[in-house]
């Protein structure tokens, strides 16, 4: 795996950003596992008894079970197939590849929000609050899969141009305040400034 990234030119979120759009995305979730919920209800309801109405795997049951494989898969279908998340796609954040211009793969996106992130969430979440501190904004799932979290869109910020000294305001309303008007040039020009002036009454 390639650990440099070597694009000046590339933005990396911070830890900041990237806990906001997290935040915004538990959010979703939560509110789409509610339905998952009622659902999964019935199904678990109609296997009480049965092998498959008690723990399914160590302390987990088949509800625990399918409520996070519902949760990992909104991550994993977002990420694959748009590079990004609801909650990212409001903060302005894209995962991309440290490959510059290569698809994300799904066995890496897998990795990534599986393993990656279960890694991450051990002591205390360590592995997220290291983003703070890397140079390139990356968590223990990112360095695992050779991922960075950049800022999707740059804004353009325009220049400001100042009008030379002298220079008139548009026209009919006069000089631009605090300017004095021109003083040179022919005498037509000077006229036509007159003009403009609002007159006296």
């Amino acid at each position: 795996m390639q650990n440099n990234c070597n694009r000046p030119e590339v933005s990396y979120a911070g830890f900041w950003a990237r806990l906001a759009a997290y935040c915004i995305d538990s959010v979703i979730v939560f509110a789409g596992l509610l339905f998952v919920r009622l659902f999964i209800s019935g199904i678990t309801a109609a296997l009480e008894g049965t092998a498959l109405g008690g723990n399914v795997l160590f302390q987990y049951t088949l509800k625990d079970i399918l409520l996070y494989v519902f949760h990992v898969l909104y991550f994993i279908l977002c990420t694959y197939l748009t590079g990004t998340t609801l909650g990212k796609r409001a903060m302005n954040l894209r995962v991309v590849s440290v490959d510059e211009g290569q698809r994300l793969s799904l066995l890496d996106v897998v990795y990534r929000e599986t393993v990656g992130r279960f890694l991450c969430s051990l002591s205390i979440g360590i592995g997220y609050i290291i983003v703070g501190f890397d140079r390139e904004k990356r968590g223990i799932h990112d360095m695992l899969c050779d991922t960075r979290v950049i800022y999707a869109k740059k804004i353009k910020v325009f220049p400001v141009y100042q009008m030379p000294q002298g220079y008139p305001g548009p026209q009919g309303y006069g000089p631009v305040p605090g300017q004095t008007p021109p003083t040179g040039g022919s005498k037509p020009a000077q006229d036509k400034f007159k003009d403009d002036l609002p007159e006296d009454k």
